[in-house]
C-alpha cells in the first residue's frame, strides 16, 4: 500500500485491467490509477478523480490485461477506444458463458468489426449465427450437422452410409456460412451485418432461412 492507491483484491479475474493517468502528466507520471472492468460508472469517475483527471478528455488509459477472445483484441484499437464503450462491451462479454465467448471470437473473425460499439450489438445478438466449433472442412460440416446438431436423429448402426462430405458441401451452398480458426460460422438474420453491427434492428431467422429446416 502506498498511502494513497490500494493493491487488488480480486474474486475473479477482470475481463479488462487498464491504468488510469491524465494526459495533462509527463508521460513517467506514478500518479496511476488502475481500473478493473466492467465497473459501475461511479467506480470509472472515483479513478478518474485519483488520478487528477477532472473531464474524460483527459484521460489517458492503457491496456495491461484483456481477458476477451483473442479475436476481438486484434480487432480493437485501445488507444482510441471510449473508457465508457470498453466498458460496456466488458459487461456484456462478462455475462457470456465460455462456448459463447469463443462464437464471438468466431463472429468477430466473420464480421471483421473495428470499434467496441460493434462488437457489444454482435456480442448481443450472438443467437443470429451458427457456429460449430472445431469444424474445418465440409466432411467435418456434415457429420457435426448429422451427429450434434441435434436437427437428425443419428443411428450409428447406420455409420458407413453417411456421407458426410457430400452432406457437408451441400449445406455449405445453402447456409453461405464460412471455416473461421475456431469452426465453421453462419450468420442467420435478417439485416445486413453492417446493419447489425451498427445497432439497427435485430432480425431473428429469415423466412428463407426458417425453410432450410
Amino acid at each position: 500500500y502506498d498511502g494513497k492507491h490500494f493493491p487488488a483484491y480480486l474474486y475473479e479475474p477482470p475481463m479488462l485491467m487498464v491504468t488510469l493517468t491524465s494526459r495533462l502528466e509527463p508521460e513517467d507520471t506514478k500518479d496511476i490509477t488502475w481500473l478493473y472492468l466492467p465497473a459501475a460508472k461511479g467506480q470509472i469517475e472515483r479513478a478518474m478523480g485519483r488520478s487528477g483527471i477532472a473531464v474524460s478528455e483527459d484521460m489517458c488509459f492503457r491496456l495491461a490485461e484483456s481477458m476477451f477472445p483473442d479475436e476481438v483484441n486484434i480487432a480493437l484499437d485501445f488507444q482510441i477506444e471510449s473508457i465508457y464503450e470498453l466498458n460496456e462491451l466488458a459487461q456484456v462479454v462478462h455475462g457470456l458463458s465460455d462456448e459463447d465467448r469463443k462464437k464471438l471470437g468466431a463472429v468477430v473473425s466473420k464480421t471483421e468489426p473495428t470499434t467496441a460499439f460493434q462488437i457489444r450489438n454482435l456480442a448481443n445478438n450472438l443467437d443470429l449465427f451458427d457456429f460449430a466449433p472445431g469444424v474445418f472442412t465440409p466432411t467435418d460440416y456434415g457429420k457435426y450437422m448429422i451427429q450434434e446438431s441435434g436437427k437428425y436423429e443419428y443411428d450409428e448402426n447406420l455409420e458407413g452410409f453417411y456421407n458426410y462430405e457430400q452432406y457437408g458441401l451441400q449445406r455449405l451452398e445453402q447456409d453461405y456460412g464460412e471455416f473461421s480458426d475456431r469452426g465453421y460460422i453462419a450468420y442467420r438474420g435478417v439485416v445486413s451485418l453492417q446493419e447489425l453491427m451498427s445497432g439497427g434492428p435485430s432480425g431473428q431467422l429469415s423466412q428463407t432461412a426458417q425453410l432450410r429446416y
